[in-house]
């Protein structure tokens, strides 16, 4: 089983759903944002994931993955810490926003 893809869904996946489901007015209010968020994290975690993969910096096991692999990183980064990792941090952001024009 790949254990990488479980730990994503569990920790990633599933908050980001709630907010979805919390925030979904909000997120049509600032799709562009999101979209710009979703841009600027995978254009510099990208850069900054292949440049540590290259120089020795960090590595990824292959066993707890599902074993596809763009430019020595598995599928699982992109999907998680780009796409779900950017969607919570932004998520949440817009929780506290929201939170803070109804004090």
């Amino acid at each position: 089983m790949p254990t990488y893809l479980v730990f994503l869904a569990v920790f990633f996946l599933v908050p980001v759903a709630f907010l979805g489901l919390v925030l979904r007015r909000e997120v049509r209010r600032y799709p562009r944002t999101l979209l710009w968020s979703l841009a600027f994290v995978s254009t510099v975690g990208l850069a900054w994931d292949l440049l540590a993969v290259r120089t020795g910096l960090w590595r990824y096991d292959t066993a707890p993955t599902v074993g596809i692999w763009i430019g020595g990183l598995p599928i699982e980064e992109f999907l998680g810490f780009y796409i779900l990792g950017t969607s919570l941090i932004a998520g949440t952001a817009l929780l506290f926003l929201e939170r803070i024009r109804h004090v």
